[in-house]
């Protein structure tokens, strides 16, 4: 009787794993695309990563602009010390050119907000690579991302968002007060930088 039970739980068991759904996205974001500064078009799905993070920025965004050295010192870290790993600042040109509509092809949305971006680059000191957001990736009411800042962690093979971190990772400016921030600690744990 022990060796029949003892079958039994091995048998359900094995067909629970082998019938476990498998990992795979829920907002569209294996269809996230945009374009780098330099015109190269980036497929998050196709990354040679194990996790991403895109940060949403605006430059009409307070908090965006008090995050900047934090994301400034994550992104060194990350190059340095985590080659599997990487962070982008992404931007939704729909979004941060004014005065236009959906309409406008992306072509030229993506040169308006690249000037705009251009300047925040370097009246900020932005080090973080921005990627150009093309639809379906939108901030708008109602999306997955509702406003800024925001900070999306996705796992890869699929392209999965796992953890949405809202608001600042932190808006302390040396570095190390930002090391010792609370939230900036959080975020390098969520992202697998550090364990607690």
């Amino acid at each position: 009787m022990g060796f029949m039970k003892a079958s039994l739980i091995l048998f359900v068991s094995l067909c629970l794993i082998s019938c476990a759904p498998a990992k795979s996205s829920y907002f569209g974001e294996a269809n996230f695309t945009g374009v780098s500064a330099s015109g190269e078009e980036i497929s998050f799905a196709k990354l040679e990563k194990d996790q991403i993070a895109l940060n949403v920025y605006s430059p009409d965004c307070v908090p965006c602009w008090k995050e900047i050295p934090a994301l400034n010192l994550l992104h060194s870290e990350i190059q340095n010390k985590f080659p599997k790993k990487a962070l982008f600042m992404v931007v939704d040109p729909y979004q941060i050119v004014p005065d236009i509509t959906d309409e406008l092809p992306f072509g030229q949305v993506f040169q308006m907000a690249k000037e705009r971006m251009n300047v925040e680059i370097k009246n900020r000191n932005i080090q973080v690579p921005i990627v150009y957001m093309k639809k379906p990736f939108r901030v708008k009411e109602g999306g997955l991302v509702t406003g800024t800042p925001e900070t999306l962690l996705f796992e890869t093979n699929p392209l999965r968002l796992y953890y949405n971190f809202l608001g600042s990772i932190s808006e302390l400016t040396n570095k190390e007060a930002i090391e010792k921030d609370p939230k900036f600690n959080f975020f390098r744990y969520q992202f697998g930088m550090e364990s607690i």
